[in-house]
């Protein structure tokens, strides 16, 4: 009986020797580092952020760690992290998508498709449509905004969100949403009038229809304010 306690012993201290070697192997030390998913962040920056060194042992490379690491990046919404042994960490990101800008004071908050505040730049460099209208009094940057009118917000989160996945709606430049009687796009030479929330996803397609084939070279109002009625358009002169 005692023998048996000796060998299970052993067993033990080998398996822990075994894996003590491989811990302090550089063979196991991290050399490849593959990064999924990254459109707007860098990946050096993700790599810093998550402090993955390549002098780590893959064994003991937390990868629970890592992930809330980077998961601190508001411009991140899902992170998963594999090993490969014997050297490889594969990252598979998916970024918050950034719909629009909404001007403040100086400086633009982004906002992704839920309407949490991303971050707040004096610029940007995207071409995503500035949102004119809303009013608040403060922000957090990685929470949703808090307005003062929660049906114009409402209305700003649809129309981004439907702008994001149509590519013709992609040349709108503002959003005001000051009157909701009374919803204006802006392109570069077109001011389009949407009249109140009412249909606002029928409007919406049949403008995306008409900049398939229409864009004025001069300055124009399209009205879409009346579903039941043809869009018109009026050169401004």
């Amino acid at each position: 009986m005692k023998k048996i306690y000796i060998y299970i012993f052993m067993g033990i201290a080998l398996i822990a020797l075994i894996f003590m070697l491989l811990m302090l192997s550089p063979w196991l030390n991290i050399q490849n580092i593959e990064i999924n998913g990254l459109e707007t962040l860098e990946k050096p920056d993700v790599i810093r952020q998550m402090k993955l060194d390549k002098q780590t042992n893959i064994l003991s490379f937390n990868s629970f760690v890592a992930k809330r690491r980077v998961k601190s990046n508001y411009y991140i919404e899902d992170v998963n992290v594999k090993r490969k042994l014997p050297n490889t960490v594969t990252i598979n990101i998916t970024e918050r998508k950034i719909v629009g800008y909404i001007l403040y004071i100086n400086n633009y908050i982004y906002i992704d498709k839920e309407g949490m505040v991303v971050d707040v730049k004096s610029s940007y460099t995207e071409p995503l449509p500035i949102i004119y209208g809303l009013k608040f009094d403060s922000f957090i940057i990685g929470e949703k905004l808090k307005t003062d009118n929660d049906e114009a917000f409402e209305v700003v989160m649809e129309i981004t969100n439907i702008i994001k996945n149509k590519e013709n709606l992609k040349q709108i430049l503002k959003i005001d949403i000051s009157d909701l009687n009374d919803i204006h796009l802006y392109m570069e030479k077109l001011d389009i009038i949407l009249g109140d929330r009412e249909a606002l996803n029928i409007k919406m397609n049949t403008l995306n229809e008409i900049l398939k084939n229409f864009i004025p070279e001069e300055k124009g109002v399209l009205y879409i304010d009346d579903v039941n009625k043809s869009p018109i358009f009026k050169y401004i002169t």
